[in-house]
């Protein structure tokens, strides 16, 4: 259930207890001892916003923000039921396995198996969809979101979609260089260091490989995420299952924060024992409990949720705390993989019922054959984030239907040709003004019963406000022309 007026994300920490599968290594007892971080051996999504925040004040905020204009799209999509496409988007995927050694050059039958699976789950096509709860049933949906494996590679050349790098990185989480007696340096480091040693992974000169272009194609990196801690019995730590960089929005967004974002290339990055429900590979002492548990391929489903603009079903936090979809139940934490049918941490009224934790979710922690749907709500943010800032990744660029804020859309935009304004009815007398980007109008035309205004694709490459005013409404639009 969404509720907007409490921001998602707070820096006021809950202290929480762990029990032992959650208490496994240094970085995790510091930065619990601190309360810097709620770390959970599954997914990094949350903690890399809250760090980038930690380093562009207002990304929280700017996030939660491009979130509440996706609803805000939906709910006038929702007024206007031919501004919804039916279409079924699909997303070339491309895999970088990045390998030390034999364990982790994980074989090409694994990475198509958990494309598989990929689709199956975000088609509702999976066979466990039958252990769906009854009081659920209503609210999940196929998302009509798919992922292909390209057949040809940027330069042109045949590909299957999965490309092969060795390095001599062992762990791509770095070295802890500090001793149990440098709690401060070791939470300093975690919070300077930990995420750009990840990215590596997505670097060829850091010793990884760089994205197919992340505006075409999601890239999923795969490689060892472990810390290396030489000063504690030369332990390696698992903080993070997977993680995935979350939407942004190029046109309204600072320079400086997406300068920032830049550094942290767009995409997935998932440890190698975590990739396909038939991986070979499993997790070793002290993390053998979650053999069965976290390596049953759903973290990529996870991810891919991540990547198109979900939260986590609890909100990363308590009751009061949300992820911006309607029909997902409030939860006051993770299931903490378990599969508790009979959790109901939150009171939250769903079309009249107080539904309990829908650990069903593939946005919970729940144990990977607990997990079974998205919802109607995620399904809808999905597509309107793929629609509003992800449109360029689709193997075939639709021509999506008007999309309509304040009883005005413009589409295509962005546009390499003709862009049309659409009215949701016919006005009678319609102000066009248009302005380059620094406000200096270039044209102002007026219209007689119009409901459709189509602007020439000749004007140059760049951004422009048009500003329309009718029947006592004024608006203004951004076009991109490239």
């Amino acid at each position: 259930m969404n509720i907007s007026i409490i921001k998602l994300f707070s820096f006021l920490l809950i202290s929480t207890t762990y029990s032992p599968l959650f208490s496994q290594g240094v970085i995790k007892d510091v930065q619990n001892k601190k309360h810097l971080t709620r770390i959970n051996n599954y997914c990094g999504s949350h903690d890399f916003i809250r760090s980038i925040d930690s380093k562009n004040k207002g990304f929280i905020e700017l996030s939660d923000q491009l979130l509440l204009r996706v609803n805000n799209i939906i709910s006038s999509q929702k007024s206007h039921p031919k501004a919804t496409s039916t279409n079924v988007y699909k997303i070339p995927i491309v895999f970088h396995v990045v390998y030390n050694n034999n364990s982790e050059n994980i074989p090409d039958s694994v990475i198509y198996n958990q494309v598989d699976l990929l689709n199956a789950c975000f088609r509702r096509k999976n066979t466990d969809t039958v252990d769906t709860r009854t009081e659920f049933l209503s609210l999940v949906s196929d998302t009509k979101i798919e992922f292909i494996l390209p057949e040809i590679d940027p330069n042109g050349n045949p590909s299957n979609g999965i490309t092969r790098t060795p390095t001599d990185i062992e762990n791509f989480g770095g070295i802890l260089p500090y001793n149990s007696s440098q709690s401060q340096e070791i939470t300093d480091w975690v919070n300077d260091s930990l995420f750009y040693n990840f990215f590596r992974l997505t670097k060829d000169s850091l010793g990884g490989i760089n994205a197919w272009n992340p505006s075409e194609y999601l890239n999923v990196w795969i490689g060892d995420l472990r810390i290396y801690e030489p000063y504690f019995n030369n332990f390696e730590e698992l903080v993070y299952f997977a993680l995935a960089s979350p939407p942004y929005d190029t046109n309204t967004w600072s320079m400086s924060t997406l300068e920032l974002m830049a550094e942290f290339e767009q995409g997935v990055l998932v440890h190698y024992v975590c990739i396909g429900p038939n991986n070979p590979t499993n997790f070793p002492a002290p993390y053998s409990n979650y053999n069965g548990i976290a390596n049953t391929g759903k973290s990529l489903v996870h991810e891919a949720g991540h990547f198109l603009g979900l939260r986590h079903i609890w909100g990363d936090g308590n009751c009061n705390y949300d992820d911006f979809i309607d029909d997902t139940p409030l939860a006051t934490n993770s299931s903490q993989y378990t599969c508790n049918h009979f959790k109901n941490s939150c009171v939250d009224t769903i079309n009249g019922q107080n539904l309990p934790d829908m650990v069903e979710n593939y946005m919970d922690y729940s144990t990977g054959d607990c997990q079974n749907s998205f919802t109607i709500g995620q399904k809808n943010l999905m597509r309107s984030v793929i629609e509003n800032f992800r449109l360029d990744i689709l193997d075939t660029v639709f021509v999506l239907p008007p999309i309509f804020e304040n009883n005005v859309s413009l589409y295509p935009n962005p546009t390499n040709s003709n862009t049309t304004i659409a009215f949701d009815s016919t006005y009678n007398n319609i102000e066009l003004s248009l302005f380059d980007i620094q406000g200096k109008l270039i044209n102002s035309i007026q219209y007689f019963d119009a409901q459709n205004i189509v602007i020439d694709g000749t004007l140059n490459n760049g951004v422009y406000l048009i500003e329309v005013i009718f029947d006592d409404k004024r608006s203004t639009l951004k076009l991109v022309k490239y």
